[in-house]
């Protein structure tokens, strides 16, 4: 019997402003929300190594009611709760994120919590392998966010939020619609001060964002072409990035942006990055890059077909190739494109112990992301094997 095309998509209702100085529009899009006291959200390297803060606080005016730099990376819960005090403090009727992926979490962060109250542990998504996911009831009220991107990274296109706990051994993840950031603010000249090394390794997290989608076991025509550009793209524009050309930059972010908005769930990378992250400190971006290949190919043969789209959307050229060897050619080209990036390639070269292997493994298990990868994972062994194979 024939299967019928059958999926469900949802968009995001957001607007995106890209321009060379796209944050000289704060004013507008402020008055847009009607919103007159904004609270900024930072971390403390882009306060003090770049004149990005000043920019937004210039164009806020007196709007301004408040600044917290204290973000720190994985957007860590004891961060999260001293921001809270300060935003209890200014009562701010809309949050200005500006960074990257931890900045842009711990402003939904603040925001599902001064909306819920409690903890963001009261709030958290609970996972059940393989597919099981619990998501809590919340209201609807929430401070609206605009996100202003440092990062080539796209955690303000996404409806989930990660906060880790080193008591937890694990991040805590939370899915709070209300926080999805209602206007994105892609600046050229912010994206230029940021150093190349995270460039390049958080669009490689959004080349994996977009590779995920396409062999996600909900992926759909709508995402597909969202993803398979998003991917050509980034290779296309990635080499081009080291030379600092603001259209260069502009165009390698709105491919990372294409690649959430595609979005339709992660898999056993994302769901293992989180933790590499959440545990040993490594920056996001880095954990994705290093583990891609080895995710990709242990899902060749689940989603050979899908892989294939993909190798043909990096160039690879797959003429006479069966849909499992252009699979492992696409896994090959990944990992030919991050080391011509200079990125590392081994998590032991990122500071993971190899006998933190396995408190990864057990802390993915949890992780909801598992449950859209193609190949169904239902106990730690699948992790540990891309685990050992990155490591």
């Amino acid at each position: 019997m024939s299967q019928f095309l059958t999926y469900s998509y949802s968009s995001v209702a957001q607007e995106v402003v890209c321009a060379e100085d796209a944050i000289s529009n704060l004013p507008g899009i402020l008055d847009r929300l009607g919103s007159t006291r904004a609270m900024v959200v930072c971390g403390p390297s882009i306060l003090e190594k770049s004149n990005v803060i000043q920019r937004v606080q210039d164009a806020l005016g007196d709007r301004c009611v408040g600044l917290f730099s204290g973000v720190a990376p994985h957007s860590a819960v004891h961060t999260l709760d001293e921001a809270m005090r300060l935003a209890k403090d200014s009562k701010p009727d809309a949050l200005v994120s500006v960074g990257g992926g931890s900045t842009h979490d711990t402003a939904k962060g603040i925001a599902t919590l001064l909306g819920e109250g409690g903890k963001i542990h009261d709030h958290q998504v609970i996972f059940e392998p393989p597919d099981k996911i619990i998501y809590p009831t919340m209201s609807s009220h929430r401070v609206p966010i605009v996100a202003v991107s440092t990062t080539m990274g796209a955690a303000e296109l996404s409806r989930g939020a990660g906060f880790a706990d080193k008591d937890l051994g694990r991040k805590v993840s939370v899915s709070d619609p209300g926080t999805i950031p209602r206007s994105i603010v892609i600046d050229g000249q912010a994206l230029a001060t940021t150093p190349m090394s995270i460039l390049l390794s958080t669009a490689i997290g959004q080349l994996r964002v977009a590779i995920e989608s396409v062999y996600s076991v909900k992926h759909n025509p709508i995402c597909d072409s969202l993803a398979l550009y998003a991917i050509s793209m980034l290779v296309k524009n990635l080499p081009e990035c080291s030379k600092l050309e603001i259209d260069c930059l502009l165009n390698t972010k709105t491919a990372a942006a294409m690649a959430s908005l595609g979005s339709v769930g992660g898999g056993i990378n994302t769901a293992t990055a989180h933790h590499v992250g959440g545990i040993f400190d490594v920056p996001h971006g880095e954990a994705n890059a290093i583990m891609l290949p080895h995710s990709m190919r242990f899902n060749a043969e689940s989603s050979a077909d899908r892989q294939a789209m993909i190798a043909q959307a990096m160039g690879v050229d797959t003429a006479g190739m069966s849909d499992y060897e252009a699979a492992l050619a696409a896994a090959d080209a990944v990992e030919e494109l991050r080391d011509s990036l200079g990125l590392p390639n081994r998590l032991r070269d990122v500071g993971v112990p190899e006998e933190g292997l396995v408190l990864i493994a057990a802390a993915t298990l949890k992780d909801r992301s598992l449950a859209t990868n193609p190949t169904p994972v239902t106990d730690a062994g699948p992790i540990m094997s891309v685990l050992r194979s990155s490591w």
